[in-house]
């Protein structure tokens, strides 16, 4: 195992195609597999159930691959889309996210607040929903944006670099299944920031299985055969133009290590 395939606080040593087909078939033996809108429902027959979800980042293309690949295991998953990321336009991603659709995945909301920290400050929270009513506002004008595309209705909410308040949250948001609920974040592992924090995920799903687990990945750090997250990181976002000051920044504040890779470039 290279140094670069093991990080400092997480396990990073396969991000292929091949080792996900293995953590799905784990998941289809142990838990009933669900898209986030289908919980609570999906827990009327007792089954202990899994969600896998994808925060739809970086690369739209790299979705659609893995939606393939799941498609071909019999796994049905949910697919979270910023429509105000500027690394990707949902309109010119409108076929993509059709095929995803089509494949039998659910398409969620990835909702971005960081630039709605400083009026929430100014304004009045609601304890309930852990939102401000600006911040709902921009919530519901965000999945209306990702609807008026030609997409279902969406019915399924994560954050884009959630705040502390967020987490554990109320079970709907806005209308929406809140993917940081108390009951979905009970049992959660993720490839956050292209590692596992928890160790190898196929030998980390809590046993005896828990009522859900939900498992997050992220389809930038995947691929047919594996890199190093930051090689990886860095063959996806190869034609983004990094000129471009919130391009830059959107791609710093997922890897930090790709700036510093950058700025060794540019020095």
């Amino acid at each position: 195992m290279s140094s670069t395939d093991q990080t400092t606080d997480g396990w990073a040593q396969d991000f292929s195609y091949d080792y996900y087909r293995k953590l799905l078939r784990v998941l289809q033996e142990t838990f009933d597999v669900r898209t986030l809108s289908e919980y609570p429902e999906c827990r009327s027959n007792g089954e202990p159930v899994a969600i896998v979800r994808h925060d739809v980042d970086v690369c739209m293309e790299r979705a659609v691959e893995l939606a393939r690949l799941e498609h071909q295991v019999g796994v049905r998953s949910v697919y979270m889309v910023n429509p105000d990321t500027p690394l990707y336009d949902i309109d010119d991603e409108r076929e993509r996210l059709f095929e995803i659709r089509d494949l039998g995945h659910e398409i969620g909301l990835h909702c971005d607040l960081t630039s709605m920290m400083n009026d929430a400050r100014n304004d009045e929270l609601d304890v309930d929903r852990g939102l401000s009513r600006r911040e709902e506002t921009h919530v519901r004008d965000a999945r209306h944006r990702l609807e008026s595309i030609g997409l279902d209705s969406i019915a399924s909410l994560s954050f884009h670099r959630p705040v502390p308040r967020v987490l554990d949250g109320p079970p709907t948001i806005a209308g929406m299944v809140n993917a940081y609920s108390s009951a979905l974040m009970s049992a959660y592992i993720s490839d956050s920031a292209g590692r596992w924090r928890e160790g190898p995920p196929i030998q980390t799903i809590p046993a005896p299985a828990p009522d859900v687990l939900q498992v997050l990945t992220h389809p930038v750090w995947w691929a047919e055969t594996h890199n190093p997250p930051l090689e990886q990181f860095l063959s996806v976002t190869n034609g983004l133009d990094i000129l471009d000051e919130d391009v830059y920044a959107e791609l710093v504040s997922i890897c930090p290590e790709y700036g510093e890779r950058i700025d060794d470039i540019v020095a």
